[in-house]
């Protein structure tokens, strides 16, 4: 069972199945909320590059997926194909090429890389990419992202707000996801692919 359903008569996904629905998404999610400005984690710019054929050419994904791995790339499918014609802005950071560059297999490195050198080079000025990356020095050290475990993912989140995001995605449920009722003081939404996806949802007609 997918997130949303497919019918095969109009060879289109199906977002709602009554007006009340809609409605009550539209009232849990204002337009005014929606994530504009979202850092991605690098397991996210992993999947999109791995399933880049789920995600960007709506191929069908396989039924053995493991069903949360399945859920995050229709998710971005559904993200990415509203966000086509949308004018949200995607970042990554240079913490993020040196966590990609790690990657063992050649070929998928450079695939990764070529990737997401896109999202870090995004309009942003010299200035603004040496604050983020000193204000990551400076969180990394604080109490506020303390819960959680791993340097990286703190300096990640920092990157994000100091590049001015409103929205962190992430598909690490284990260490990020389940520690963020700690990280009440991080002005920063972090949000699964479905999350994401939940709150643009109601106002994808807008693009589509």
């Amino acid at each position: 069972m997918g997130l949303e359903r497919w019918d095969k008569n109009r060879h289109q996904y199906l977002m709602y199945q009554s007006s009340e629905q809609h409605s009550t998404d539209c009232d849990r999610f204002p337009f005014e909320s929606i994530p504009r400005r979202v850092f991605l984690d690098t397991n996210v710019i992993n999947l999109l590059v791995k399933h880049s054929t789920h995600v960007f050419e709506r191929a069908p994904i396989p039924a053995d997926t493991e069903p949360t791995l399945s859920t995050d790339i229709e998710a971005l499918m559904h993200v990415f194909h509203v966000g086509a014609r949308a004018g949200w802005d995607l970042l990554a950071s240079e913490k993020t090429l040196d966590e990609l560059s790690r990657t063992s297999n050649v070929t998928l490195r450079q695939d990764l890389l070529e990737y997401a050198v896109g999202f870090v080079n995004r309009d942003i000025d010299d200035e603004d990419r040496w604050f983020a990356v000193d204000f990551a020095r400076r969180l990394n050290n604080s109490r506020f992202t303390a819960a959680l475990p791993d340097v990286s993912d703190r300096e990640l989140i920092g990157n994000a707000i100091g590049l001015g995001c409103d929205s962190f995605c992430t598909c690490d449920r284990s260490t990020i996801v389940n520690k963020r009722s700690q990280l009440r003081q991080v002005t920063l939404k972090i949000l699964t692919p479905a999350e994401w996806w939940a709150q643009l949802k109601p106002w994808a007609g807008l693009w589509c």
